[in-house]
C-alpha cells in the first residue's frame, strides 16, 4: 500500500510540474513596470522551452532541471492602453496562458501592518471621500490575502481597476498615493498591497537579514526552543487547533473590546514566526518588477526603540537582496501621535534610520493621529506626502518635498542654535507653540525653551538652563506639531538626548 501511494504521489508532482503556471502576481489588469527589464518566471516541464509575448516582444527559455524558468522582457515605454500578454510552452499542444488588458507604468509595493492595511470604507467621512473617487482605468491594484502559512490562494488575487466600489477594502494610504503619484506623473500606476495587521518586522524579514545581524539572531533562537516545546508535529498541530478555538471564542465575545486576540502556539503555522509573513506574502512575489516601497509599520516595535536602529536597515537590506535591486527605493511613515510613552523614542529611531539608509524616504504623519486610537481614521495626508517625496526624490520633480528636519545644534553663550534641512522657502512656527520645544543642561532636566524663528534655524534658551546641552522637539507621545515649512510640511519631532 505504501509503494502505491509513494507512486501515486510521484505521478502527481509530475503532473503538477508539467502544467504551465506563473506566480499568483501575474493577472487580467495587470501593471508592468516601465523603463526597466521586466521579470516574467514561473514553473514547467523541465526542458520545455517557454515563450512570452508582449508588447512586440518575443522572448524564450528552456526549463531548468526543477521545472523553473525566468527571462526579462526588455525595458519599455509608459502605456495606458490595454495589451495581451501570452506565455506558452513550445512543447505542448494548449494554448498557454493569456494574460489581458496588461498596463505600462510605475508598480510600487505597499507593505506594512494595520495602518497600511486600514481600509477606505473605514475613514473618517468615508462616504464623503468614496464618493469623489472617479474610476481611473491608470491607477490599478492588486491585493494579496493575507496567509499565514502554505501557499496564497491565487483565486483571491485579482488587479482591479481604482473605482469607488474597489477601493472600499483597499490600504487608504497606498490608494491616495497611488492617486496623487498618477496625477502627478500622467502614466499608469500599479499597487501591489501585501500587508497584515498585529505583526512586528521581523516577520517580514528574510532569515538571512536577522542572520547578518548578532544582535537580531535571538529572534529565531527564541523560536527553536518555543516549538522545540512540542514533542511530535501532531502535538503542535493540536495547540494550533485549541488557539483556533479559542480565537472563535475570542471573537464571538465581541474580539477586541473582551481582551487581546489569543496568540498562536509558536511554530510553523504561527503568524508572528520571524520570517514567516515574508515567505508566505513575500517570497512568492519576487522577483515581479518593481519601482519601489512604501511601508507603514512600527507600532509592534515601539517598545524595541533600540533594536530597531539594527533591524530596519537590515529589513531593508533584505528585501533589496532578495529582490535584486540594491538601490531599490524604500518610503516609510513615521508613527503618528499617539498616547504610548514608547513612541517618541520610537520616532527618533525611525529618523536615525532614515538618515542611515540610502535612496530611503520617511513622511511624517503630523495631522494623522488619534490620542486613544492607535487606528486613526485620518490617511490621506500620508498618502499625498508619499507621493510629494517620491515624485521629487525618485522622479526628479522640481519642488519642495519633506518638511523641516534636524540638521545640526551647536550651543553658545547660554542658547542653542537648531538648523534644519528642507525649510523650502523658510520655517513656520504656528502660534502658541511655546512648549514645542525644549531645551536641557547636562543634568538632563528639560525646560519650555524660549524661542527665535530664522529662515532656516531657530534659536532656543530658557533662564533656568545656563550651559544647555540638549534640545527636542514634539517629543510627546501625542505632541502639537507646531513647525513646519512655507510650502506646509510638517518637521519630524527630534532629541539629541540618546534615547537609546
Amino acid at each position: 500500500m505504501m509503494n502505491k501511494f509513494i507512486l501515486f504521489f510521484l505521478c502527481s508532482s509530475v503532473g503538477l510540474q508539467a502544467e504551465l503556471s506563473l506566480s499568483p502576481i501575474f493577472g487580467d489588469g495587470m501593471v508592468l513596470q516601465a523603463g526597466e527589464t521586466v521579470t516574467v518566471w514561473g514553473r514547467a516541464t523541465a526542458a520545455a522551452t517557454i515563450e512570452v509575448d508582449f508588447a512586440g516582444q518575443k522572448k524564450s527559455v528552456v526549463v531548468n532541471n526543477q521545472g523553473r524558468w525566468r527571462l526579462a522582457l526588455d525595458a519599455m515605454e509608459p502605456c495606458s492602453r490595454g495589451r495581451d500578454l501570452h506565455i506558452r510552452s513550445l512543447n505542448a499542444a494548449d494554448a498557454g496562458i493569456t494574460f489581458k488588458d496588461v498596463l505600462v507604468g510605475e508598480v510600487w509595493f505597499a507593505g506594512g501592518q494595520s495602518n497600511m492595511a486600514f481600509h477606505m470604507a473605514s475613514l473618517e467621512g468615508a462616504d464623503a471621500i468614496l464618493a469623489e473617487v472617479e474610476q481611473n482605468s491608470n491607477v490599478r491594484f492588486v491585493q494579496i490575502p493575507v496567509t499565514e502559512f502554505g501557499p496564497i490562494n491565487r483565486r483571491r488575487v485579482q488587479w482591479k481597476i481604482a473605482d469607488r466600489q474597489s477601493v472600499k477594502s483597499f490600504s487608504a494610504v497606498a490608494y491616495f498615493f497611488a492617486a496623487n503619484l498618477q496625477r502627478r506623473l500622467g502614466v499608469p500606476v500599479g499597487i501591489v498591497g501585501s500587508y497584515r495587521g498585529g505583526t512586528w518586522n521581523e516577520n517580514w524579514m528574510t532569515s538571512d537579514s536577522i542572520k547578518s545581524e548578532p544582535e537580531l539572531r535571538y529572534l529565531l533562537d527564541k523560536y527553536s526552543r518555543e516549538y522545540a516545546q512540542f514533542a511530535t508535529p501532531d502535538a503542535y498541530e493540536s495547540a494550533y487547533q485549541d488557539y483556533l478555538a479559542q480565537v472563535k471564542a475570542w471573537t464571538a465575545a465581541g474580539g477586541w473590546s473582551s481582551g487581546r486576540r489569543p496568540m498562536a502556539p509558536m511554530g510553523p503555522k504561527a503568524y508572528q514566526r520571524p520570517s514567516g509573513l515574508y515567505e508566505c506574502m513575500i517570497q512568492p512575489l519576487q522577483p515581479y518588477t518593481i519601482k519601489g516601497v512604501i511601508w507603514y509599520q512600527g507600532e509592534g516595535n515601539s517598545s524595541r526603540h533600540k533594536e530597531f536602529r539594527t533591524l530596519f536597515p537590515a529589513f531593508v537590506a533584505g528585501w533589496r537582496q532578495t529582490w535584486g535591486s540594491p538601490n531599490l527605493p524604500f518610503y516609510f511613515v513615521q508613527l503618528p501621535p499617539y498616547k504610548d510613552k514608547t513612541w517618541p523614542p520610537f520616532r527618533q529611531a525611525q529618523l536615525d534610520c532614515y538618515q542611515k539608509i540610502d535612496h530611503c524616504g520617511m513622511v511624517v504623519s503630523e495631522g494623522c493621529g488619534d490620542l486613544n486610537d492607535i487606528h486613526p481614521r485620518t490617511k490621506k495626508p500620508i498618502g499625498d506626502r508619499l507621493a510629494t517625496a517620491i515624485s521629487a526624490e525618485v522622479y526628479g520633480h522640481r519642488h519642495v518635498h519633506y518638511g523641516p528636519m534636524l540638521d545640526t545644534v551647536s550651543f553658545k553663550k547660554g542658547q542653542a542654535l537648531v538648523r534644519f534641512n528642507h525649510s523650502g522657502s523658510g520655517l513656520v512656527l504656528n502660534a502658541n507653540a511655546s512648549e514645542a520645544f525644549e531645551i536641557a543642561g547636562l543634568d538632563q532636566v528639560f525646560y519650555p525653551a524660549q524661542y527665535k524663528l530664522n529662515q532656516d534655524s531657530i534659536r532656543l534658551w530658557h533662564p533656568q538652563v545656563e550651559s544647555p546641552a540638549y534640545v527636542r522637539y514634539a517629543y510627546k507621545p501625542y505632541p502639537q506639531m507646531h513647525l513646519f515649512n512655507k510650502e506646509g510640511l510638517p518637521a519630524s519631532p527630534f532629541t539629541t538626548l540618546d534615547a537609546r
